[in-house]
């Protein structure tokens, strides 16, 4: 019995260290855990800034395609608005020539025959008032 109680102490004993070593280890895994969730947001927060350059870049050239974009079709409405206007006063084109243009003469001494009565029809009036 003796021997017994010899190898029940020594198994005891040995169970003992291997539950003492658990809780070694699993208060290690729990470090390291800890540890790990640490390094991993450290890590996390050190990559931050950099998604968040790529991300800035990648949405300043998403506005530059867009401003472009708008530039352009802008650039577009611009052109049939002043080619419209354009159309309303002058013909433009491949067929110019077909267009028969109307020649004025003047004649400038009419003109200058009627400036002058004119002149002296308001002369007359200024001269009529003033009696």
């Amino acid at each position: 019995m003796h021997q017994d109680k010899k190898r029940e102490e020594l198994e005891e004993i040995k169970e003992f260290e291997r539950m003492q070593q658990e809780e070694l280890l699993g208060q290690e895994a729990e470090i390291e855990d800890v540890e790990e969730t640490e390094n991993f947001e450290k890590e996390k927060s050190e990559e931050v800034p950099i998604e968040n350059e790529i991300e800035r870049s990648k949405r300043k050239r998403k506005e530059m395609i867009f401003e472009f974009a708008l530039f352009c079709i802008l650039g577009i409405l611009l052109g049939i608005t002043i080619k419209t206007e354009a159309i309303k006063r002058i013909t433009i084109g491949f067929n110019d020539y077909q267009i028969k243009t109307e020649t004025k003469r003047y004649d400038i001494a009419s003109m200058k025959k009627n400036l002058e009565q004119k002149a002296l029809e308001a002369e007359q009036a200024t001269q009529q008032m003033s009696e």
